[in-house]
Protein backbone atom coordinates (compact mmCIF):
# COMPACT_ATOMS: atom_id res chain seq x y z
CA UNK A 1 0.00 0.00 0.00
CA UNK A 2 2.79 2.36 0.92
CA UNK A 3 4.56 1.58 -2.54
CA UNK A 4 1.11 2.76 -4.84
CA UNK A 5 0.34 5.87 -2.67
CA UNK A 6 4.18 7.06 -3.16
CA UNK A 7 3.75 5.93 -6.59
CA UNK A 8 0.23 8.17 -6.97
CA UNK A 9 2.42 11.04 -5.09
CA UNK A 10 4.45 11.05 -7.67
CA UNK A 11 2.44 11.28 -10.49
CA UNK A 12 0.27 14.51 -8.74
CA UNK A 13 3.61 16.33 -8.05
CA UNK A 14 4.24 16.28 -12.02
CA UNK A 15 1.17 17.74 -13.42
CA UNK A 16 0.99 20.10 -10.21
CA UNK A 17 2.31 23.36 -11.31
CA UNK A 18 3.62 26.05 -8.79
CA UNK A 19 1.08 29.13 -8.86
CA UNK A 20 3.03 31.67 -10.45
CA UNK A 21 3.84 28.75 -13.16
CA UNK A 22 -0.31 28.56 -13.18
CA UNK A 23 -1.16 32.46 -13.53
CA UNK A 24 1.81 32.64 -16.10
CA UNK A 25 -0.08 29.43 -18.18
CA UNK A 26 -3.49 31.44 -17.57
CA UNK A 27 -1.49 34.63 -19.22
CA UNK A 28 -0.43 32.62 -22.37
CA UNK A 29 -4.12 30.96 -22.78
CA UNK A 30 -5.72 34.03 -22.92
CA UNK A 31 -3.72 35.23 -25.25
CA UNK A 32 -4.09 31.98 -27.56
CA UNK A 33 -7.55 32.58 -26.84
CA UNK A 34 -7.61 36.57 -28.02
CA UNK A 35 -5.40 35.00 -30.98
CA UNK A 36 -6.47 31.81 -32.78
CA UNK A 37 -3.74 30.58 -34.39
CA UNK A 38 -1.08 32.35 -32.59
CA UNK A 39 1.33 30.21 -30.44
CA UNK A 40 2.39 30.46 -26.85
CA UNK A 41 3.85 28.76 -24.76
CA UNK A 42 3.17 27.10 -21.01
CA UNK A 43 5.01 25.18 -18.50
CA UNK A 44 8.69 26.42 -18.49
CA UNK A 45 10.67 27.72 -16.06
CA UNK A 46 8.44 27.99 -12.47
CA UNK A 47 6.71 31.22 -13.69
CA UNK A 48 9.33 33.67 -11.91
CA UNK A 49 12.22 32.92 -14.06
CA UNK A 50 13.67 30.94 -11.52
CA UNK A 51 14.47 27.92 -13.73
CA UNK A 52 12.23 24.91 -14.41
CA UNK A 53 8.48 23.80 -13.90
CA UNK A 54 7.49 21.35 -10.97
CA UNK A 55 7.25 17.78 -12.63
CA UNK A 56 8.09 16.37 -15.61
CA UNK A 57 4.02 15.19 -16.64
CA UNK A 58 2.23 16.04 -19.26
CA UNK A 59 1.93 18.93 -20.11
CA UNK A 60 -1.68 19.16 -21.35
CA UNK A 61 -2.05 18.47 -17.79
CA UNK A 62 0.07 20.75 -15.78
CA UNK A 63 -2.32 23.46 -17.32
CA UNK A 64 -5.62 21.43 -16.60
CA UNK A 65 -4.17 21.58 -13.13
CA UNK A 66 -3.81 25.23 -13.59
CA UNK A 67 -7.34 26.01 -13.98
CA UNK A 68 -8.89 22.98 -11.98
CA UNK A 69 -10.51 23.72 -8.99
CA UNK A 70 -13.08 21.55 -6.41
CA UNK A 71 -15.93 23.61 -8.57
CA UNK A 72 -14.60 22.25 -11.90
CA UNK A 73 -15.75 19.04 -12.61
CA UNK A 74 -13.35 17.36 -14.96
CA UNK A 75 -12.60 14.73 -17.02
CA UNK A 76 -9.52 13.02 -18.60
CA UNK A 77 -9.65 11.27 -21.65
CA UNK A 78 -6.69 8.66 -21.09
CA UNK A 79 -5.07 5.88 -23.38
CA UNK A 80 -4.74 2.22 -21.98
CA UNK A 81 -2.19 2.66 -19.39
CA UNK A 82 -2.86 6.17 -18.47
CA UNK A 83 -5.12 6.13 -16.09
CA UNK A 84 -2.93 7.06 -13.49
CA UNK A 85 -2.86 10.62 -14.76
CA UNK A 86 -6.99 10.80 -14.33
CA UNK A 87 -6.20 10.23 -10.69
CA UNK A 88 -3.44 12.50 -10.37
CA UNK A 89 -5.33 15.09 -11.51
CA UNK A 90 -7.98 15.42 -9.45
CA UNK A 91 -6.20 14.19 -6.40
CA UNK A 92 -4.27 17.08 -6.91
CA UNK A 93 -6.52 19.89 -7.42
CA UNK A 94 -9.57 18.14 -5.88
CA UNK A 95 -11.36 18.96 -8.66
CA UNK A 96 -14.83 16.13 -8.81
CA UNK A 97 -14.41 13.59 -11.36
CA UNK A 98 -17.21 13.40 -14.01
CA UNK A 99 -18.55 11.83 -17.25
CA UNK A 100 -17.69 14.03 -20.41
CA UNK A 101 -20.78 14.96 -21.43
CA UNK A 102 -20.96 16.50 -17.58
CA UNK A 103 -17.84 17.62 -17.30
CA UNK A 104 -16.61 21.48 -17.80
CA UNK A 105 -13.09 20.97 -18.19
CA UNK A 106 -12.04 17.54 -20.73
CA UNK A 107 -8.45 17.00 -20.78
CA UNK A 108 -7.67 14.49 -23.91
CA UNK A 109 -3.83 12.93 -23.16
CA UNK A 110 -5.53 10.67 -26.36
CA UNK A 111 -6.96 11.79 -29.65
CA UNK A 112 -10.98 12.47 -28.72
CA UNK A 113 -13.35 10.60 -31.30
CA UNK A 114 -15.80 12.72 -32.69
CA UNK A 115 -18.50 11.44 -30.92
CA UNK A 116 -17.22 12.55 -27.63
CA UNK A 117 -16.63 15.60 -28.70
CA UNK A 118 -20.53 16.32 -30.15
CA UNK A 119 -22.04 14.81 -26.68
CA UNK A 120 -19.69 17.59 -24.99
CA UNK A 121 -21.58 20.45 -22.99
CA UNK A 122 -21.90 23.41 -24.86
CA UNK A 123 -24.06 26.07 -23.16
CA UNK A 124 -26.83 28.15 -24.92
CA UNK A 125 -27.33 31.13 -26.17
CA UNK A 126 -28.01 32.51 -23.05
CA UNK A 127 -25.31 30.82 -20.76
CA UNK A 128 -22.99 30.11 -22.89
CA UNK A 129 -19.88 29.97 -20.09
CA UNK A 130 -21.73 26.58 -19.28
CA UNK A 131 -20.10 25.21 -22.23
CA UNK A 132 -16.70 22.76 -21.85
CA UNK A 133 -13.37 24.42 -22.06
CA UNK A 134 -11.24 21.15 -23.86
CA UNK A 135 -7.81 20.85 -23.93
CA UNK A 136 -5.93 18.05 -26.08
CA UNK A 137 -2.42 16.98 -26.47
CA UNK A 138 -0.89 17.19 -29.58
CA UNK A 139 2.17 15.92 -31.77
CA UNK A 140 2.79 19.46 -33.36
CA UNK A 141 2.11 22.73 -33.87
CA UNK A 142 3.58 25.35 -36.23
CA UNK A 143 2.40 28.36 -38.53
CA UNK A 144 1.66 27.09 -41.57
CA UNK A 145 3.46 26.89 -44.94
CA UNK A 146 2.42 24.64 -47.76
CA UNK A 147 0.85 21.41 -46.66
CA UNK A 148 2.64 18.02 -45.00
CA UNK A 149 0.87 14.32 -45.59
CA UNK A 150 -0.64 13.28 -42.67
CA UNK A 151 -1.04 16.78 -40.67
CA UNK A 152 -4.11 18.88 -40.66
CA UNK A 153 -3.69 22.51 -41.48
CA UNK A 154 -6.56 24.71 -40.80
CA UNK A 155 -7.42 28.12 -42.22
CA UNK A 156 -8.90 30.38 -39.14
CA UNK A 157 -10.91 33.42 -39.21
CA UNK A 158 -12.86 35.81 -37.05
CA UNK A 159 -12.65 37.74 -33.86
CA UNK A 160 -8.76 38.27 -32.97
CA UNK A 161 -7.23 36.90 -36.82
CA UNK A 162 -6.57 39.87 -38.81
CA UNK A 163 -7.45 38.17 -42.07
CA UNK A 164 -6.48 34.74 -41.55
CA UNK A 165 -3.80 32.34 -40.23
CA UNK A 166 -3.12 28.89 -41.07
CA UNK A 167 -2.14 26.53 -38.09
CA UNK A 168 -0.17 23.03 -38.81
CA UNK A 169 -1.70 19.99 -36.30
CA UNK A 170 0.51 17.18 -35.88
CA UNK A 171 -1.15 14.03 -34.38
CA UNK A 172 -4.89 14.50 -34.48
CA UNK A 173 -7.16 13.04 -37.64
CA UNK A 174 -9.28 15.53 -39.36
CA UNK A 175 -12.60 14.05 -37.69
CA UNK A 176 -11.38 15.78 -34.53
CA UNK A 177 -11.71 19.25 -36.06
CA UNK A 178 -14.77 18.86 -38.37
CA UNK A 179 -16.67 17.61 -34.67
CA UNK A 180 -15.74 21.18 -33.55
CA UNK A 181 -16.49 22.87 -36.43
CA UNK A 182 -20.12 21.28 -35.82
CA UNK A 183 -19.96 21.53 -32.15
CA UNK A 184 -19.24 25.45 -32.61
CA UNK A 185 -22.03 25.68 -34.94
CA UNK A 186 -24.58 27.53 -32.86
CA UNK A 187 -22.28 30.56 -31.52
CA UNK A 188 -22.36 31.84 -28.97
CA UNK A 189 -22.83 28.06 -27.61
CA UNK A 190 -19.94 25.90 -28.12
CA UNK A 191 -16.64 24.70 -27.23
CA UNK A 192 -13.21 26.65 -26.20
CA UNK A 193 -10.44 24.32 -27.11
CA UNK A 194 -6.86 24.72 -26.28
CA UNK A 195 -4.17 22.56 -28.32
CA UNK A 196 -0.96 21.64 -26.21
CA UNK A 197 2.33 19.81 -27.42
CA UNK A 198 5.04 17.84 -25.23
CA UNK A 199 7.52 20.86 -24.85
CA UNK A 200 4.34 23.30 -24.10
CA UNK A 201 3.64 25.26 -27.20
CA UNK A 202 -0.10 26.18 -27.11
CA UNK A 203 -2.63 27.21 -29.63
CA UNK A 204 -6.46 28.41 -28.94
CA UNK A 205 -9.59 27.85 -30.80
CA UNK A 206 -12.16 29.52 -29.14
CA UNK A 207 -15.68 28.67 -30.30
CA UNK A 208 -15.75 31.74 -32.42
CA UNK A 209 -13.29 31.07 -34.80
CA UNK A 210 -14.30 29.75 -38.16
CA UNK A 211 -12.35 27.16 -39.25
CA UNK A 212 -11.63 25.78 -42.29
CA UNK A 213 -9.63 22.29 -42.81
CA UNK A 214 -7.56 22.53 -45.64
CA UNK A 215 -6.22 18.66 -45.65
CA UNK A 216 -5.72 15.74 -43.02
CA UNK A 217 -5.96 12.03 -43.32
CA UNK A 218 -9.15 10.61 -42.10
Amino acid sequence: MTTVVEGIGVHVRAVTPTAARAQADFRALLNVLSRPGELDTVGRGDGSGNGRARGDGPAVLAVAAGLADVEVPTAVLTAPGDEHWERALHLGTSAPPAPPHEARMVVALRPPAAAEIAALTKGDALHPEHGTRLLIAVEGLSRADGNVPGEVVLTLSGPGVPGTRRLRVGGLPREVFEALVEANDGFPAGIDTFLVTADGTVAGLPRSTRIEIENGEH
